[in-house]
């Protein structure tokens, strides 16, 4: 549940930070520097090359060896997203030349070259907190970089930079990353000794083959949670970026509800891979019960929430916010599916699910903008994840699920029954914390707070 409080943590404060970027900022500023930002998410995550589910896959079983994994990943990042900034930024009279007139050659290529390593160490740093039970210190962390942008932005303001708000983005991650990474230094040791006695050997070809699938997957989702903003602003203008940007900020609160509960699925199911099925249908239901009442206030309410950051925003993104929030409940069925295939390994699923989803909404919405506006991206995304969703129940109802695979990348070995026993669901489940709760103090199986997987009798 830790998670799910960070999303709304993260995004309710977050919101005030948009409604204060709005209130004192010129749409067209507001425009331009959200797609800064987005492009920055997009790059920062895609270059961190998808390791953050790595990390979360692999490290609650790493043991003593947890350190240099987290550390071995860091540096692939690090240098893989020097690599993607710079190349953004100095291909931008192509591929974002309306980015490029708005800010300068020079300011946009030290902007990225800066930020974006930054940014892609603060994406993996969240799944090594979760990794490592440690999640309950997310909420706090995501807190502190909303209010630490807010204070940022209020002084960008007052110098009235233009890019005070993507500024205050890059330097509030840059200040949350040093204060996390010197205490993971500390405490992922202390990690590897409590869970050595379950840790299994993880080779490079196990965690390559599992980026593999997974970031070319990824790259799909991001191109559709981070790069919209950059096509509307090349198909529509400036102002209308804004509006996205705003209206995007809200809908996606609701889809950080599902991918919270989807890394905690991995994190607390990678150690028992024969409880899947069962966290997958209590994470869909759990999911589902939060988002449903949050998107019948939000619909009809839509006009009225965008009002709250002016006129402009709520005459010309009313539609949008309404069919982007409605996105969000079949959005639920495809992140689960992606992180049971996180578990199981199952590549074609990692790969394939973000990949429909990306192929329907991106030509769509280019197809529709001219035509409807913002209203176009909205029903490009509900088209998506709704025809994604339905393939994905129709295919587990006719095909039966796979066995999940083990960290190591072997398929698991058959459980004998015990004869003694009255049934499996009372035999005890090896536990990558060692039977020890998040904080260390209980001897007693942790449970997911996201679902209740069967354990033995305590």
């Amino acid at each position: 549940m830790a998670l799910v409080l960070s999303s709304a943590l993260s995004s309710a404060v977050g919101l005030l930070y948009w409604v204060a970027a709005a209130r004192l900022f010129a749409p067209d500023t507001v425009g331009v520097n959200s797609t800064m930002v987005s492009t920055l998410t997009l790059l920062g995550s895609a270059a961190q090359l998808n390791l953050g589910n790595a990390m979360l896959r692999f490290v609650p079983v790493a043991g003593r060896t947890a350190r240099s994994l987290v550390l071995s990943c860091y540096a692939v990042g690090v240098g893989a997203a020097l690599v993607t900034g710079g190349v953004f930024a100095l291909g931008a009279g192509w591929w974002a030349p309306d980015l490029l007139e708005a800010v300068g050659s020079g300011p946009l290529l030290a902007f990225f070259l800066l930020a974006t390593p930054v940014w892609s160490v603060f994406v993996m740093q969240d799944y090594v907190l979760t990794a490592i039970k440690r999640a309950t210190l997310v909420p706090l962390e995501n807190l502190v970089f909303a209010v630490l942008k807010i204070a940022l932005l209020a002084v960008g303001a007052v110098l009235a930079m233009f890019t005070a708000i993507a500024v205050s983005w890059a330097v509030a991650t840059a200040v949350l990353v040093l204060a996390v990474t010197v205490w993971l230094l500390r405490a992922l040791p202390a990690h590897g000794i409590a869970t050595a006695a379950n840790a299994v050997p993880i080779r490079a070809r196990t965690v390559v083959g599992f980026v593999s699938a997974d970031w070319a997957g990824t790259l799909f989702s991001l191109s559709v949670n981070f790069g919209l903003p950059l096509l509307v602003l090349a198909r529509l203008d400036a102002d209308a970026a804004a509006t996205f940007g705003v209206a995007w900020q809200i809908a996606f609160a609701l889809y950080l509800v599902a991918n919270g509960m989807g890394q905690s699925l991995v994190a607390h199911v990678s150690a028992d891979p024969q409880g899947l099925d069962e966290a997958y249908r209590g994470m869909v239901r759990k999911a589902l019960t939060l988002l449903v009442p949050a998107v019948i206030v939000i619909v009809p309410g839509a006009g009225l929430i965008l009002s709250i950051f002016g006129e402009h925003y709520a005459a010309t993104g009313t539609a949008l916010l309404a069919l982007s929030a409605l996105s969000a409940v079949p959005n639920v069925v495809s992140i689960a599916t992606v992180n049971a295939a996180r578990v199981r390994q199952r590549r074609i699923v990692q790969f394939g699910v973000p990949a429909m989803i990306a192929v329907i909404v991106i030509p769509l919405a280019w197809i529709l903008m001219p035509r409807l506006g913002l209203t176009g991206v909205g029903i490009a995304l509900l088209a998506g994840q709704s025809t994604v969703a339905a393939v994905i129940l129709v295919v587990r109802r006719l095909r039966p699920q796979r066995p999940p695979r083990s960290a190591s990348g072997a398929p698991p070995a058959p459980v004998l029954p015990d004869l003694d026993l009255i049934n499996a669901e009372t035999l005890p489940i090896p536990i990558a914390t060692r039977g020890l709760h998040v904080n260390g103090s209980s001897a007693t199986p942790a449970r997911s707070p996201l679902y209740d997987p069967p354990t033995a009798p305590v």
